[in-house]
């Protein structure tokens, strides 16, 4: 089963990585300890506007810190 980290599991998994793990693992633990959701296609395309999200966030922090350091 593919699923999406929706917080860092141990050493094994970051935050929004997919993988594929044991069905078993993934029913049992991954999924109801809230680490994980499992990767339909809803759930990808969710992720992949967070990302972009994120990333559109970072931009402005960098952009603002520059002005930042321009007006100093």
């Amino acid at each position: 089963m593919k699923v999406i980290f929706i917080k860092d599991f141990e050493t094994k998994a970051k935050k929004g990585e997919i993988k594929e793990v044991k069905d078993g693992f993934a029913r049992n633990f991954l999924i109801p300890y809230g680490y994980a959701i499992e990767a339909t296609e809803k759930n990808l395309k969710i992720l992949e506007e967070r990302k972009k999200r994120e990333e559109e966030k970072k931009k402005k922090k960098i952009e603002y810190a520059r002005e930042i350091k321009n007006i100093l």
